[in-house]
């Protein structure tokens, strides 16, 4: 009983982490989806019949992917890919969670973190995705006054109201993190019990890249230390830094030099069409309903009339300019 106790406090006094640990942690596992659906969307759109179904399966795609993933660091280093990454482990706060489990989470635990980590997440992108499509609809006015029309009005003001619950629920339990009366810096840490402290540094390994290579120098190619776990933590690393890579090409995007060093383009010339048009919508001649510009011709649509024409023909129906509905971007006037 002692000893137990005695492992639980060991590992609950290690150094707390950080603020920035935490919110570099959580940054890094919101980046990794994004910007493979990035390079998903690429690749579709070069090879379309032998990618195509990669894009219109993304999410269920990344969810075994992160099962997967998600399932290995919180087996053999009690922590999530990000959390583990930035040198974190998840401890459970109460020790009588940590009987016969040594440095191991329970499978309790590991079956919690798991659901929390993935299947949660995965769920709230399909339910954000199906009201953000009612929104839309609704802005556009194509929900009427039927019973489901307005049970999905209903559902848009509700998710509203619970996301913006949660996000405060969110920003109190890292407040109260931060000054000491909780644990649990997050949410989901709280709800199973857990916390997060510095990993222990980890054990010398066996064999390391270095040896093989110092053999393939040598030319002891029979001697060469190649294993499956030495490949294994290869290829793991191989995907942990480029995560973090990632992370360095969205920062160094988000820092570019602003739109006003370039040069300013010439104006273009006014026609007839443009007096038309003014405040109306090029499709179907009336005042706008969700303005909506198109970046490749620069004309102003309502929302609902250019994504139908950009589905069924993919071309600014003005320019006739290729273009996708993934370029649009919503105008909100005062």
């Amino acid at each position: 009983m002692m000893a137990v106790y005695a492992a639980h406090l060991t590992r609950t006094l290690q150094g707390t982490p950080s603020v920035f640990q935490i919110t570099a942690q959580e940054a890094l596992g919101t980046t990794i989806k994004p910007a493979l659906k990035k390079l998903v969307e690429y690749l579709a759109a070069v090879y379309p019949n032998k990618c195509g179904l990669l894009e219109r399966w993304y999410d269920e795609l990344y969810l075994l992917l992160d099962i997967c993933l998600q399932y290995h660091y919180l087996k053999h280093y009690a922590a999530s890919f990000a959390e583990c990454f930035y040198g974190l482990l998840r401890v459970p706060i109460n020790p009588s969670d940590e009987f016969n489990s040594g440095t191991r989470l329970s499978e309790f635990l590991e079956k919690g973190s798991l659901i929390l980590l993935v299947l949660v997440p995965y769920i709230k992108d399909k339910v954000e995705q199906l009201v953000e499509k009612w929104r839309e609809d609704n802005e556009d006015g194509r929900l009427g006054k039927s019973t489901s029309d307005k049970a999905r009005k209903a559902a848009i003001k509700l998710y509203a109201i619970i996301h913006f619950t949660l996000e405060t629920a969110k920003l109190v339990q890292l407040a109260r993190y931060l000054t000491g009366r909780t644990l649990s810096p997050s949410l989901e840490l709280a709800l199973l019990g857990l916390t997060v402290k510095d990993a222990p540094p980890s054990k010398a390994e066996e064999f390391t890249w270095s040896d093989l290579y110092k053999s393939l120098w040598a030319g002891q190619i029979s001697d060469a230390p190649l294993s499956f776990p030495l490949v294994g933590r290869g290829l793991l690393n191989a995907f942990q830094y480029g995560a973090f890579a990632v992370q360095l090409l969205r920062w160094w995007e988000a820092r570019a030099s602003p739109l006003t060093t370039l040069p300013v383009p010439t104006p273009p010339q006014k026609n007839d069409l443009e007096t038309r048009w003014k405040n109306k919508c090029p499709v179907c001649l009336q005042p706008w309903k969700v303005p909506t510009v198109l970046p490749v011709s620069g004309f102003v649509f309502c929302y609902g009339c250019i994504s139908k024409h950009l589905s069924a023909n993919g071309t600014c129906p003005v320019t006739r300019l290729p273009t996708s509905e993934r370029t649009l971007v919503r105008l909100y006037l005062g």
